[in-house]
Protein backbone atom coordinates (compact mmCIF):
# COMPACT_ATOMS: atom_id res chain seq x y z
CA UNK A 1 0.00 0.00 0.00
CA UNK A 2 1.32 3.45 -0.91
CA UNK A 3 0.24 6.40 1.16
CA UNK A 4 -0.62 9.77 -0.30
CA UNK A 5 2.49 11.58 -1.51
CA UNK A 6 2.50 15.28 -2.21
CA UNK A 7 6.06 15.51 -3.51
CA UNK A 8 7.29 13.18 -6.23
CA UNK A 9 10.34 13.41 -8.45
CA UNK A 10 9.46 14.84 -11.84
CA UNK A 11 6.06 16.09 -10.70
CA UNK A 12 4.60 19.35 -11.88
CA UNK A 13 5.03 22.20 -9.42
CA UNK A 14 1.77 23.26 -7.79
CA UNK A 15 1.39 26.65 -6.19
CA UNK A 16 -1.19 25.68 -3.57
CA UNK A 17 0.50 22.42 -2.60
CA UNK A 18 0.64 23.29 1.14
CA UNK A 19 -3.16 23.57 1.17
CA UNK A 20 -3.43 19.91 0.14
CA UNK A 21 -1.45 18.60 3.12
CA UNK A 22 -4.53 18.14 5.32
CA UNK A 23 -6.65 16.31 2.67
CA UNK A 24 -3.65 14.12 1.83
CA UNK A 25 -3.30 13.10 5.45
CA UNK A 26 -6.99 12.21 5.67
CA UNK A 27 -6.68 10.15 2.50
CA UNK A 28 -3.73 8.21 3.93
CA UNK A 29 -5.61 7.56 7.16
CA UNK A 30 -8.66 6.41 5.21
CA UNK A 31 -6.56 4.04 3.12
CA UNK A 32 -4.96 2.49 6.18
CA UNK A 33 -8.34 2.08 7.89
CA UNK A 34 -9.83 0.44 4.80
CA UNK A 35 -6.90 -1.98 4.45
CA UNK A 36 -7.16 -2.99 8.11
CA UNK A 37 -10.92 -3.35 7.87
CA UNK A 38 -10.65 -5.45 4.72
CA UNK A 39 -8.04 -7.71 6.30
CA UNK A 40 -10.06 -8.20 9.49
CA UNK A 41 -13.29 -8.84 7.58
CA UNK A 42 -11.64 -11.32 5.22
CA UNK A 43 -10.12 -13.18 8.18
CA UNK A 44 -13.50 -13.33 9.89
CA UNK A 45 -15.17 -14.61 6.74
CA UNK A 46 -12.61 -17.41 6.43
CA UNK A 47 -13.12 -18.49 10.06
CA UNK A 48 -16.90 -18.44 9.73
CA UNK A 49 -16.79 -20.33 6.44
CA UNK A 50 -14.89 -23.17 8.11
CA UNK A 51 -17.81 -23.91 10.45
CA UNK A 52 -20.77 -22.74 8.37
CA UNK A 53 -23.37 -25.45 8.00
CA UNK A 54 -21.81 -27.79 10.53
CA UNK A 55 -23.72 -29.34 13.38
CA UNK A 56 -23.31 -31.23 16.62
CA UNK A 57 -24.83 -34.67 16.68
CA UNK A 58 -26.88 -35.59 19.72
CA UNK A 59 -24.51 -38.55 20.08
CA UNK A 60 -21.83 -36.16 21.32
CA UNK A 61 -21.86 -34.43 24.71
CA UNK A 62 -22.91 -30.82 25.04
CA UNK A 63 -20.04 -28.47 24.24
CA UNK A 64 -18.25 -30.97 22.03
CA UNK A 65 -17.68 -29.67 18.51
CA UNK A 66 -15.62 -32.54 17.11
CA UNK A 67 -14.83 -36.10 17.94
CA UNK A 68 -13.48 -39.48 16.91
CA UNK A 69 -15.54 -42.63 16.36
CA UNK A 70 -13.72 -45.61 17.87
CA UNK A 71 -15.11 -48.85 16.40
CA UNK A 72 -14.47 -52.32 17.78
CA UNK A 73 -13.61 -54.62 14.86
CA UNK A 74 -12.88 -57.75 16.90
CA UNK A 75 -14.45 -61.03 15.86
CA UNK A 76 -17.19 -60.82 18.49
CA UNK A 77 -18.63 -57.67 16.89
CA UNK A 78 -18.83 -59.02 13.35
CA UNK A 79 -22.09 -59.95 11.65
CA UNK A 80 -25.44 -58.61 12.84
CA UNK A 81 -23.96 -55.97 15.20
CA UNK A 82 -22.62 -54.27 12.06
CA UNK A 83 -26.11 -52.85 11.52
CA UNK A 84 -25.79 -50.87 14.75
CA UNK A 85 -22.49 -49.40 13.51
CA UNK A 86 -24.07 -48.40 10.19
CA UNK A 87 -26.96 -46.75 12.04
CA UNK A 88 -24.57 -44.65 14.13
CA UNK A 89 -22.60 -43.56 11.06
CA UNK A 90 -25.81 -42.48 9.34
CA UNK A 91 -26.87 -40.53 12.44
CA UNK A 92 -23.57 -38.64 12.41
CA UNK A 93 -23.99 -37.92 8.71
CA UNK A 94 -27.56 -36.68 9.26
CA UNK A 95 -26.16 -34.20 11.77
CA UNK A 96 -23.46 -33.10 9.31
CA UNK A 97 -21.01 -33.97 12.09
CA UNK A 98 -17.35 -33.92 11.06
CA UNK A 99 -15.58 -36.80 12.79
CA UNK A 100 -12.41 -38.83 12.83
CA UNK A 101 -12.37 -42.61 12.66
CA UNK A 102 -10.34 -45.20 14.57
CA UNK A 103 -10.77 -48.96 14.29
CA UNK A 104 -9.25 -51.46 16.65
CA UNK A 105 -9.04 -55.08 17.63
CA UNK A 106 -5.94 -56.04 19.57
CA UNK A 107 -4.22 -53.08 17.86
CA UNK A 108 -5.63 -49.74 16.75
CA UNK A 109 -5.26 -47.70 13.59
CA UNK A 110 -6.48 -44.26 12.57
CA UNK A 111 -8.36 -44.17 9.28
CA UNK A 112 -9.66 -40.59 9.34
CA UNK A 113 -8.31 -37.58 11.27
CA UNK A 114 -10.68 -35.48 13.38
CA UNK A 115 -12.81 -32.93 11.50
CA UNK A 116 -12.99 -35.16 8.42
CA UNK A 117 -16.10 -34.39 6.31
CA UNK A 118 -19.12 -36.64 6.64
CA UNK A 119 -18.62 -37.84 3.07
CA UNK A 120 -15.39 -39.51 4.18
CA UNK A 121 -17.11 -41.15 7.13
CA UNK A 122 -19.99 -42.40 4.98
CA UNK A 123 -17.51 -44.06 2.64
CA UNK A 124 -17.08 -46.71 5.37
CA UNK A 125 -20.81 -47.26 5.96
CA UNK A 126 -21.16 -49.73 3.08
CA UNK A 127 -18.93 -52.22 4.85
CA UNK A 128 -21.48 -52.44 7.68
CA UNK A 129 -24.60 -52.86 5.54
CA UNK A 130 -25.81 -56.39 4.74
CA UNK A 131 -25.15 -57.63 1.22
CA UNK A 132 -28.14 -59.98 1.28
CA UNK A 133 -30.71 -61.60 3.55
CA UNK A 134 -30.90 -65.37 3.97
CA UNK A 135 -33.70 -67.06 5.93
CA UNK A 136 -34.53 -63.72 7.52
CA UNK A 137 -30.97 -63.11 8.70
CA UNK A 138 -28.71 -60.41 7.22
CA UNK A 139 -25.46 -61.54 5.63
CA UNK A 140 -22.41 -59.29 5.50
CA UNK A 141 -19.52 -59.28 3.08
CA UNK A 142 -15.83 -59.49 3.88
CA UNK A 143 -14.39 -56.19 5.07
CA UNK A 144 -10.81 -55.03 4.53
CA UNK A 145 -10.30 -55.37 8.29
CA UNK A 146 -11.29 -59.01 8.74
CA UNK A 147 -7.64 -60.05 8.94
CA UNK A 148 -7.16 -57.71 11.90
CA UNK A 149 -10.16 -59.02 13.85
CA UNK A 150 -8.22 -60.92 16.49
CA UNK A 151 -8.31 -60.16 20.22
CA UNK A 152 -9.80 -57.10 21.86
CA UNK A 153 -7.86 -54.31 23.55
CA UNK A 154 -10.29 -51.43 23.98
CA UNK A 155 -7.62 -49.31 25.69
CA UNK A 156 -5.63 -49.31 22.43
CA UNK A 157 -8.58 -47.88 20.50
CA UNK A 158 -9.31 -45.21 23.10
CA UNK A 159 -5.64 -44.25 23.29
CA UNK A 160 -5.44 -43.90 19.51
CA UNK A 161 -8.57 -41.72 19.54
CA UNK A 162 -7.14 -39.49 22.25
CA UNK A 163 -3.86 -39.15 20.37
CA UNK A 164 -5.75 -38.28 17.17
CA UNK A 165 -7.54 -35.40 18.93
CA UNK A 166 -4.30 -34.14 20.42
CA UNK A 167 -2.40 -34.33 17.11
CA UNK A 168 -5.13 -32.31 15.43
CA UNK A 169 -5.09 -29.77 18.31
CA UNK A 170 -8.83 -30.28 18.82
CA UNK A 171 -10.27 -28.53 21.85
CA UNK A 172 -13.58 -29.64 23.36
CA UNK A 173 -13.29 -32.97 21.55
CA UNK A 174 -14.81 -36.30 22.56
CA UNK A 175 -14.68 -40.00 21.76
CA UNK A 176 -17.56 -42.21 20.65
CA UNK A 177 -16.90 -45.89 21.37
CA UNK A 178 -18.91 -48.58 19.55
CA UNK A 179 -18.16 -51.97 21.06
CA UNK A 180 -19.59 -55.07 22.71
CA UNK A 181 -17.31 -54.17 25.65
CA UNK A 182 -15.97 -57.73 25.74
CA UNK A 183 -12.45 -56.63 26.54
CA UNK A 184 -9.47 -58.95 27.02
CA UNK A 185 -8.60 -59.75 30.62
CA UNK A 186 -5.01 -58.78 29.85
CA UNK A 187 -6.22 -55.26 29.05
CA UNK A 188 -7.58 -54.48 32.51
CA UNK A 189 -4.67 -52.32 33.63
CA UNK A 190 -4.48 -50.55 30.27
CA UNK A 191 -8.20 -49.77 30.33
CA UNK A 192 -8.05 -48.33 33.84
CA UNK A 193 -5.02 -46.24 32.86
CA UNK A 194 -6.80 -44.93 29.79
CA UNK A 195 -9.88 -44.04 31.82
CA UNK A 196 -7.72 -41.86 34.06
CA UNK A 197 -5.89 -40.39 31.04
CA UNK A 198 -9.16 -39.33 29.38
CA UNK A 199 -10.43 -37.81 32.61
CA UNK A 200 -7.19 -35.90 33.08
CA UNK A 201 -7.30 -34.62 29.49
CA UNK A 202 -10.99 -33.69 29.97
CA UNK A 203 -12.04 -35.75 26.95
CA UNK A 204 -15.54 -37.15 27.51
CA UNK A 205 -16.42 -40.63 26.27
CA UNK A 206 -19.76 -41.76 24.90
CA UNK A 207 -20.42 -45.48 24.52
CA UNK A 208 -22.74 -47.29 22.12
CA UNK A 209 -22.96 -50.82 23.59
CA UNK A 210 -23.45 -53.54 20.98
CA UNK A 211 -24.99 -56.68 22.55
CA UNK A 212 -22.88 -56.03 25.66
CA UNK A 213 -23.30 -58.29 28.66
CA UNK A 214 -24.49 -56.82 31.99
CA UNK A 215 -21.14 -57.66 33.59
CA UNK A 216 -19.15 -55.77 30.95
CA UNK A 217 -21.60 -52.87 31.13
CA UNK A 218 -21.01 -52.60 34.88
CA UNK A 219 -17.23 -52.52 34.39
CA UNK A 220 -17.38 -49.67 31.87
CA UNK A 221 -20.02 -47.87 33.89
CA UNK A 222 -17.76 -47.88 36.95
CA UNK A 223 -14.80 -46.61 34.90
CA UNK A 224 -16.45 -44.00 32.68
CA UNK A 225 -19.78 -43.35 34.39
CA UNK A 226 -23.16 -44.84 33.57
CA UNK A 227 -24.17 -41.57 31.93
CA UNK A 228 -21.62 -42.28 29.20
CA UNK A 229 -23.91 -44.96 27.70
CA UNK A 230 -26.14 -43.81 24.86
CA UNK A 231 -29.67 -45.21 24.55
CA UNK A 232 -30.83 -46.36 21.10
CA UNK A 233 -33.13 -43.34 20.90
CA UNK A 234 -30.06 -41.12 20.50
CA UNK A 235 -29.35 -42.46 17.03
CA UNK A 236 -32.59 -44.05 15.85
CA UNK A 237 -34.80 -40.97 15.82
CA UNK A 238 -35.41 -38.77 12.81
CA UNK A 239 -32.62 -36.57 11.57
CA UNK A 240 -34.12 -33.34 12.97
CA UNK A 241 -34.00 -34.80 16.48
CA UNK A 242 -30.43 -35.99 16.04
CA UNK A 243 -29.08 -32.52 15.39
CA UNK A 244 -28.39 -29.71 17.80
CA UNK A 245 -26.94 -27.11 15.45
CA UNK A 246 -23.97 -24.93 16.31
CA UNK A 247 -24.77 -22.86 13.23
CA UNK A 248 -28.18 -21.92 11.86
CA UNK A 249 -29.44 -23.41 8.63
CA UNK A 250 -28.64 -20.11 6.93
CA UNK A 251 -25.15 -18.86 7.90
CA UNK A 252 -26.33 -15.33 8.67
CA UNK A 253 -23.08 -14.36 10.36
CA UNK A 254 -21.10 -15.32 7.27
CA UNK A 255 -23.59 -13.49 5.02
CA UNK A 256 -23.32 -10.34 7.18
CA UNK A 257 -19.52 -10.43 7.12
CA UNK A 258 -19.64 -10.92 3.35
CA UNK A 259 -21.85 -7.84 2.97
CA UNK A 260 -19.44 -5.81 5.10
CA UNK A 261 -16.56 -7.04 2.94
CA UNK A 262 -18.36 -5.99 -0.25
CA UNK A 263 -19.11 -2.58 1.29
CA UNK A 264 -15.48 -2.04 2.22
CA UNK A 265 -14.35 -3.00 -1.28
CA UNK A 266 -16.84 -0.53 -2.74
CA UNK A 267 -15.61 2.19 -0.37
CA UNK A 268 -12.04 1.45 -1.38
CA UNK A 269 -12.92 1.89 -5.05
CA UNK A 270 -14.89 5.06 -4.34
CA UNK A 271 -12.43 6.90 -2.12
CA UNK A 272 -9.08 5.56 -3.30
CA UNK A 273 -9.35 5.95 -7.05
CA UNK A 274 -6.59 7.86 -8.81
CA UNK A 275 -7.22 11.59 -9.14
CA UNK A 276 -8.13 12.50 -12.71
CA UNK A 277 -7.55 16.23 -13.45
CA UNK A 278 -10.12 17.86 -15.68
CA UNK A 279 -9.64 20.87 -17.95
CA UNK A 280 -11.12 24.12 -16.71
CA UNK A 281 -14.26 25.17 -18.56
Amino acid sequence: MRGTTLKRRGATALGDLPNLASPAGRTTTLRIALVLGLAATLGGAILLARSAGSGRAALLPTGSKAGVVVIDMSGSVSGAPFERIATVLRALAAANQAMGLVMFSDTAYELLPPNSPVSSLLAFERFFNPTEVSNGSPLFGVTPWNQFSAGTRISAGLRMGQEALQRAHVTHGSLLLISDLNDSTSDEEGLVAEAFALKKAQIPLRIVPVVASPADTRIFGSLFGYDSFLPPSAYQTIADEQVQPIATAWPWALIAVGMVLVGLLAANELFNTRLRPEAAT
